[in-house]
């Protein structure tokens, strides 16, 4: 399969570096592309990303692009989405630039959930995931939570949006991301796309997560309260909540490469 790697990044220059070294010769060749997508950094995170492309990854094709407007985290997936169907590429790994996950723990299992499923999900709290440096309460919050949107979708969801997942084209040619929102409740909104869709086949694997120097742009309580208004529009009346468009965005997104110059 010829994979593209996204990498969403934001403020992280010090991860992103990190982010980019798990990129063994190994795992460079399972991949086609990697685009490292910044939203409007002002650390000089897609600088730090250059220069670790450029010196340390020999055996991949490296993208470093801004977006030219701030599409916020769900509009640089969209982005990154629209990218791989128009390269033609089989299928995408989303990985996060804050160096959170752990890419070889999807990597080494994914040729065995395919071609059986459209979504192959990175799960952090299902057994045998391995979590480090969360909060206990955030733990509880997010498993609180994964068993509220499992019980309203009648599937076992056991995690709402981890940062490490992968896509096959033909699900991201069925468009159901195109309507989620743009911010930070990107993946909610997808993954309650993706379980009622009746089509779509996705499985969930354990993964390693951890938290040290790393900023979270979500606030618990903030975010709580956009996800409890985001179940109770899905149970108020769950036709029009699939299709209605949740982003509020009119017109293109577009980016910038950064290193080889001219639009994405």
């Amino acid at each position: 399969m010829r994979l593209m790697l996204f990498i969403p990044m934001y403020n992280c220059a010090p991860q992103i570096r990190r982010t980019l070294r798990q990129l063994t010769p190994e795992l460079q060749r399972r991949f086609a592309e990697v685009f490292v997508l910044d939203n409007g950094s002002t650390d000089g995170g897609p600088d730090a990303a250059m220069r670790v492309a450029e010196e340390e990854l020999e055996h991949v094709t490296v993208l470093v692009a801004r977006n030219d407007e701030n599409y916020g985290l769900g509009g640089s997936h969209k982005v990154a989405f629209q990218r791989c169907i128009d390269m033609g590429y089989d299928g995408l790994v989303v990985f996060h630039g804050d160096d959170q996950g752990h890419l070889a723990d999807l990597m080494e299992v994914l040729d065995e959930h395919l071609p059986n499923n459209d979504c192959v999900l990175g799960a952090r709290f299902m057994r045998g995931s391995r979590i480090k440096g969360y909060a206990p309460h955030r733990i509880a919050a997010n498993i609180a939570f994964n068993g509220i949107f499992s019980a309203i979708t009648l599937s076992q969801l056991w995690d709402l949006g981890s940062g490490l997942n992968f896509y096959t084209r033909p699900f991201l040619e069925q468009g159901l991301w195109r309507k989620c929102a743009d911010d930070l409740t990107f993946n909610y909104y997808l993954i309650l796309q993706t379980a009622s869709a009746p089509d779509v086949r996705f499985s969930f694997v354990p993964i390693s997560w951890r938290e040290d120097d790393q900023v979270s742009n979500a606030k618990l309580f903030g975010h709580g309260r956009k996800m409890l208004r985001i179940i109770g529009q899905y149970l108020a009346d769950r036709e029009t909540f699939l299709y209605a468009d949740h982003s509020g965005f009119v017109g293109e997104r577009t980016c910038t490469v950064l290193n080889a110059g001219g639009q994405a």
